[in-house]
């Protein structure tokens, strides 16, 4: 199946185009109703401003055979308190949440059975106001009579080769897949690096939906555009619908911890999500990864997961990930990798015990891919380098790996270096 997904700047343009478009009278159609659903108003102050929201396409009614392009538009009259997101909902299951006009995607409806669906929208305002839903009725009809399964197998890549006598280039980032231009920003700075490996640590905006992945993370599309050199590790957006099974699906079946080699190191892949899957002492995933440590024979462990067990921002840390700490700091693993809080971290080196240890962990946290920048909250002195100063701030950390060290840099996209240096390995 081919899958096209339009940029922004092509959206806009069509949106003009479908909005003429379904202005115009259909004979047989019954325009009153279908505007009636299609349109709705609101607002928190109506003394202040209105809000209406639109389903501008498909029109009501629409029978779709093929992935369809889904058009909304939110009007306000009066003194606009700006719009945070459009969300759209099928049958009052989560689609998708677009955060930037115009506010369109295509939604894969061979995934699912066909049938007749609501589809609806509301807008969420900058004052915390949701707007009435707006809603159609739409019939699925691609012969997708049961549930698709995806069966295939999930296997790590260890990226491309590098050059002849050089290291590999490993980019690192999370956070950031939602559509935004600021994700864009960061891509392409990625792209600049010519990376053999990407490693993302977690979040597809919002709730890591299927329809997100297919657009947010389309494949030759923004974060997409590295797929076939990513492994991946799930973060708590993913889990916003109550399961996982879209990122799970997305990735051929991946499992919640795996690991692999490359470029002379063993790079690690965790769930740090305790409560879907348990990270005690006694847990599967705890056995796993002590196994795993045990039969690691290179020098050199980069371990990577979404939350960090410690953090000065807004999130904060994770104080139930010690166990894997402290087991990580026994198997003297040199870096471990997390986004979840949208700065920039570098921890020294620290030990079983979280003080201060040059044969320990360095922890960096890089959840700046370009979804929101947040401040820091708190101060640590165990804080090497820290860094959030608005838009300027996104951006992702390079590796460049060696058998025994890695250098490290992390670049915002105003092309600024704000750290960088080398790391042994233990």
């Amino acid at each position: 199946m081919v899958r096209y997904i339009l940029n922004k700047k092509r959206r806009a343009l069509v949106i003009l185009v479908l909005l003429a478009f379904f202005a115009l009278p259909f004979s047989g159609s019954t325009p009153a109703v279908a505007a009636a659903s299609a349109c709705i108003s609101g607002s928190k102050s109506p003394k202040k401003y209105v809000a209406s929201v639109c389903i501008a396409a498909p029109a009501n009614g629409s029978v779709l055979k093929t992935d369809t392009t889904i058009i909304a538009t939110v009007t306000v009259t009066g003194k606009d308190p700006g719009i945070q997101h459009v969300a759209f909902y099928l049958n009052g299951t989560p689609v998708l949440e677009d955060f930037n006009a115009p506010y369109s995607f295509t939604l894969p409806i061979s995934k699912w059975v066909d049938g007749a669906y609501t589809l609806t929208a509301e807008a969420l305002m900058r004052d915390q106001y949701t707007t009435p839903l707006a809603s159609i009725g739409l019939t699925f009809s691609t012969g997708t009579t049961t549930p698709p399964v995806n069966s295939n197998h999930f296997t790590p890549t260890s990226g491309t080769q590098p050059a002849a006598g050089q290291p590999l280039t490993v980019a690192v980032v999370g956070d950031g897949s939602g559509g935004d231009p600021t994700e864009n920003a960061v891509v392409n700075l990625i792209s600049s690096w010519n990376p053999n490996l990407l490693l993302y640590l977690g979040d597809i905006y919002e709730r890591g939906t299927t329809a997100e992945f297919y657009n947010w993370y389309a494949p030759g599309f923004l974060y997409g555009r590295f797929k076939s050199i990513t492994d991946p590790t799930v973060g708590n957006h993913e889990y916003l619908s109550g399961t996982d099974a879209a990122y799970v699906d997305y990735w051929n079946n991946v499992p919640n911890y795996y690991s692999f080699n490359a470029g002379g190191w063993h790079f690690i892949s965790l769930n740090s999500n305790g409560k879907y899957v348990p990270n005690t002492p006694t847990s599967p995933q705890y056995k796993w990864l002590q196994q795993d440590l045990a039969s690691n024979s290179l020098t050199c462990v980069a371990v990577y997961y979404h939350h960090p067990y410690l953090s000065i921002g807004k999130e904060g840390g994770t104080a139930a990930l010690v166990n894997f700490w402290k087991l990580m700091a026994q198997y003297h693993v040199t870096l471990v990798l997390n986004g979840h809080d949208h700065e920039y971290q570098r921890w020294k080196p620290l030990g079983a015990n979280g003080k201060v240890n040059p044969a320990g962990i360095t922890e960096i946290i890089t959840g700046t891919g370009g979804h929101s920048i947040t401040p820091f909250v708190r101060a640590n002195k165990r804080v090497a380098v820290k860094y959030s100063a608005g838009t300027a701030t996104y951006g992702a950390t390079r590796l460049q790996l060696f058998p025994s060290s890695a250098n490290f840099m992390f670049e915002t996209t105003a092309g600024v270096v704000i750290d960088s240096g080398t790391i042994p390995c233990k």
